[in-house]
């Protein structure tokens, strides 16, 4: 029988919490973040974040990587940052979901402006956050893409 992964819990205000639930491809190994970033402070940041919630963490420094590391082994959250030092974002994103295991593996874009500059908009599971990061918009933007 296979076993339900509980939900994580969030807190999103002083005394109000909501469950989060991210879908895992193996309820017998824990969830798994790829974060696609060269910065050091906002990697950190998402790092303690996710980990908080119950993840582990890849950090990889390039879309190229990003794609590699997602096909050896399948992420259940890519946090990306939108300025990549080697492809687009857009580009790095087609390619996660031109692969059949990729395309369900809900991907937040890190510092977007306005959402005109979220690579592939209209793909469902994308959503994208602005600069400065900051715990809360990590944890809000999760529970928006994910429930």
């Amino acid at each position: 029988m296979t076993e339900v992964p509980a939900p994580t819990r969030i807190r999103v205000g002083a005394s109000q919490e909501k469950q989060l639930t991210i879908p895992r491809s193996s309820s017998t190994r824990q969830r798994r973040a790829l974060v696609v970033n060269t910065d050091p402070v906002s990697t950190r940041l998402c790092r303690e974040t996710l980990e908080r919630l119950g993840f582990t963490i890849e950090r990889v420094d390039s879309g190229v990587a990003a794609v590699v590391a997602a096909r050896n082994q399948t992420p259940d959250l890519v946090l990306m940052d939108l300025q990549l030092r080697d492809v687009t974002a857009a580009e790095t994103i087609g390619w996660l979901r031109s692969n059949q295991a990729l395309k369900s593996v809900p991907i937040i874009v890190l510092g977007v402006t306005h959402r005109s500059q979220i690579p592939a908009k209209n793909a469902s599971g994308i959503a994208g956050i602005g600069k400065p990061l900051s715990t809360s918009a990590i944890e809000r933007t999760l529970r928006d893409l994910c429930g």
